[in-house]
């Protein structure tokens, strides 16, 4: 036998003697504050199972009034969301690259640099663009100029 598949055996041997209970609760949701929310009566119950400090989180926010399931281990006091029935925002953090969906937005950076604030310096500076031609300096269209106002008003509506 291989050593991992010994200590895959030995950790089903210790989980079969330290069995503990796990409790599912439905709830609803009174509040949400940071990574934490208050569930009917349970104050605190977290957003997060884990909660260790690490470079990367996945972190879903019920939304106020819906509907979610909470979990706690048998003998800790502490809760956790284990699944919602309404999405609020959600955010994804890896190092410092964060991706989040709020408010029917999505905002994507890295560390202080955001995608719509990349977008958007570029759809201004084509409107400011000197463009070098044969014949001198000139500039984009007044159309080419709509265009790129309408595509930076819809990048706006999409990024956050």
């Amino acid at each position: 036998m291989s050593e991992f598949e010994e200590m895959f055996k030995q950790a089903i041997h210790s989980s079969r003697k330290n069995k503990g209970k796990f409790t599912l609760t439905v709830g609803t949701v009174k509040a949400v504050e940071n990574d934490t929310c208050t569930v009917d009566y349970y104050e605190d119950v977290r957003l997060n199972a884990i909660i260790e400090d690490s470079k990367s989180q996945f972190t879903v926010y019920p939304k106020v009034g819906s509907k979610v399931v909470i979990g706690r281990l048998e003998n800790e006091d502490n809760a956790f969301v284990v699944g919602v029935s309404e999405i609020e925002k959600v955010t994804v953090k890896i190092g410092d690259l964060i991706f989040e969906i709020n408010n029917g937005k999505f905002k994507i950076k890295s560390g202080s640099v955001s995608l719509k604030s990349i977008l958007n310096d570029a759809f201004d500076q084509m409107n400011k663009a000197i463009i070098t031609t044969p014949s001198g300096p000139g500039q984009f269209s007044a159309a080419d100029k709509l265009v790129f106002k309408d595509l930076k008003q819809k990048t706006n509506q999409l990024l956050g």
